[in-house]
């Protein structure tokens, strides 16, 4: 029950990094409800930013249905932990620079909890590799 609601979690996170990242690189406009912040439409630098890390979460996406899916052992799992690792520091300091709402702690648990979740199955999947050769 447990490995269905895992993979039941780690599917819809995937699905909506992809899905956000995609929406946000391909719409005319940037403002949306998926972002916490407004940007004019004079700042191209900030918007063509934004859509460089979209670009960035829908790879984060795949990558994971990759992790997901895969029948190998090699530990793309890893990629995904430093991915997640990394984006928590920047919403950390996000948290300190621009003050803390609740949209931002929504992300901030939902990232919490799926380096949690992928750090365990990184350990079950290393306790799966067989050293005989």
């Amino acid at each position: 029950m447990t490995k269905i609601l895992i993979k039941g979690y780690l599917i819809s996170v995937a699905l909506f990094s992809m899905v956000c990242g995609f929406y946000m690189m391909f719409s005319p406009d940037v403002n949306s409800y998926l972002l916490t912040f407004y940007v004019e439409s004079d700042q191209k630098n900030l918007i063509t930013f934004i859509r460089t890390i979209s670009g960035l979460f829908a790879a984060g996406g795949y990558i994971l249905l990759r992790f997901i899916f895969s029948s190998s052992r090699v530990q793309l799992g890893t990629v995904l932990i430093y991915l997640i690792a990394f984006m928590l520091v920047g919403k950390f300091s996000g948290f300190l620079y621009e003050g803390i709402n609740q949209r931002s702690l929504i992300i901030f648990f939902i990232g919490l909890g799926t380096l949690f979740i992928l750090l365990l199955e990184r350990r079950k999947r290393r306790n799966q590799i067989s050293y005989d050769l």
